[in-house]
């Protein structure tokens, strides 16, 4: 499994490691890779996996077999004094820790990009000149390779530059690579591109932390996210955003599918916010609603994405609900929130304010008599049958009706006058934003279309009817 020339085979290793971290205990696997450490000569990394081997199938005649053969090679590479042990060097003093390869999970995933290879490993016999020697060897190799990385680093940015110089001419999103090249090719070390040594750990432990930790919820999964982002962000197969993506929405349904129901909006809120930050996702609108600042800008504490995919900053959605008495509507589409965009506005410390006045728009519902919605489903029907062009019986109707009102308790005037009733206009299916005083009073002055408004009263007359003696939804408490 060697390559020609004794060096370690890099794509097979990784390929092994992967599969190992995705398929526990992959017994095939580490025998596979300790098989091939043994031919390369890096024998305490075999030796690492035959115990756990032991471990996981202790009646395996084919771990016995290789044990043998490590024992055997490691006696033989003793005697010659030439081993790659990476251990025997780690308390040397002249051997810069950075120099030495260790094949396991988090040192080969940092150590293969720079191409270095594993020290040699010193006998039982060596002197203190031979280590001083070993040591400069191995500095002046890790000089040499790190020249040779900045050289390859420097083609590379000059490649790059073109190819963000063509993105911007095609209109594409251009990614972050050239920052990263440039920091090596200056010599620098950019601080957060550390990879984390190994994967992040079960989803289960998440859903454990977020559970006993509920006001920290969004927190913890976020925390998570990023953990598992800049994993990947440091795979060679990983560099799309997309691929990132679909991962990433793996990774927070599995913790999801641990959380109970109450908990799992804290989990899509996490993926909103992750995606905002590192995923550069376009939106419906590209600029705030009030101040037209980027949507990029808006802090995670504002931010907020709708399922209609419009990124909102709370504050100025906020703002705009209550100018609309607490309608939870869109304030560009016009179009009503879902029940999903509701909650997670309302939980949110900014969306506290609008609490009332839902409260008191579901109240106005509630009071409105039989009577006064009889009269109402007529006058909608005067109104729908209105083919006269002076519309003279539409406007009697309209009279008679709101004289009728002013003879109303006050709180049932203010239903007729405030209250915004849920309806959509039934042939373009847009939504009606008006209250039913509103709505007389334009069709009065000619300023909306009697049909239309007839339209309206009939939806208003239904809606209420439906909501006589129907008590306000318990949504529960929700830590945000």
């Amino acid at each position: 499994m060697a390559t020609s020339n004794g060096q370690p085979d890099m794509t097979l290793i990784a390929e092994l490691l992967e599969d190992i971290q995705r398929h526990p205990p992959a017994v095939a696997a580490k025998t596979l890779l300790a098989q091939h450490y043994v031919s390369i000569g890096w024998f305490d990394a075999a030796a690492d996996y035959v115990e756990e081997l032991k471990r996981e199938a202790p009646s395996g005649s084919e771990v016995e077999v290789l044990e043998e053969v490590l024992q055997a090679k490691k006696g033989e590479s003793d005697k010659d004094g030439v081993g790659v042990g990476a251990s025997q060097h780690l308390n040397d003093p002249g051997v810069p820790r950075s120099s030495i390869l260790i094949p396991r999970d988090s040192a080969l995933r940092s150590k293969q990009v720079l191409g270095v290879q594993p020290p040699v490993k010193a006998s039982a016999n060596s002197t203190p000149k031979s280590k001083s020697k070993m040591a400069s060897n191995s500095r002046h190799d890790l000089v040499d390779g790190y020249r040779g990385l900045r050289q390859k680093a420097k083609g590379l940015f000059d490649d790059l530059l073109h190819l963000q110089t063509q993105q911007t001419k095609l209109g594409t999103p251009q990614t972050g690579l050239s920052v990263r090249i440039q920091s090596i090719l200056q010599g620098q070390i950019l601080s957060g591109t550390t990879v984390p040594s190994s994967p992040p750990g079960k989803a289960q432990l998440v859903a454990r932390a977020i559970q006993a930790h509920p006001e920290k919820a969004m927190d913890i999964a976020i925390a998570d996210l990023e953990d598992s982002l800049s994993f990947m962000r440091g795979r060679p197969y990983s560099s799309s955003d997309d691929f990132v993506r679909d991962e990433l929405v793996k990774r927070i349904r599995e913790v999801e599918m641990s959380c109970p129901d109450s908990l799992k909006i804290h989990c899509e809120l996490a993926f909103m916010h992750v995606e905002h930050e590192n995923l550069k996702r376009r939106y419906a609108n590209d600029t705030t609603m009030s101040l037209m600042e980027p949507v990029s800008e808006i802090p995670r504490e504002d931010f907020y994405v709708t399922e209609d995919n419009y990124a909102w900053d709370l504050s100025e959605l906020v703002q705009a609900i209550a100018a609309n008495d607490g309608v939870m509507r869109n304030p560009l589409s016009r179009e009503m929130f879902t029940p999903k965009d509701v909650q997670g506005i309302l939980m949110s410390p900014h969306g506290k304010p609008l609490a009332p006045l839902r409260a008191a728009q579901h109240d106005m519902s509630q009071g409105v008599r039989p009577e006064t919605i009889a009269r109402m489903e007529k006058l909608a029907e005067v109104m729908l049958a209105e083919r006269e062009q002076n519309q003279m019986a539409s406007r009697k109707e309209m009279d008679h009706f709101q004289a009728y009102v002013a003879t109303l308790p006050d709180r049932e005037q203010k239903t007729i006058e405030a209250f915004r009733c849920p309806a959509f206009d039934t042939h373009s299916g847009k939504a009606f934003d008006s209250t039913i005083g509103k709505t007389l009073r334009d069709a009065k002055a000619t300023e909306v279309c009697i049909h239309k408004a007839g339209d309206f009263i009939k939806q208003a007359a239904a809606h209420l009817k439906s909501k006589r003696g129907v008590s306000e939804p318990d949504r529960g408490c929700v830590v945000m």
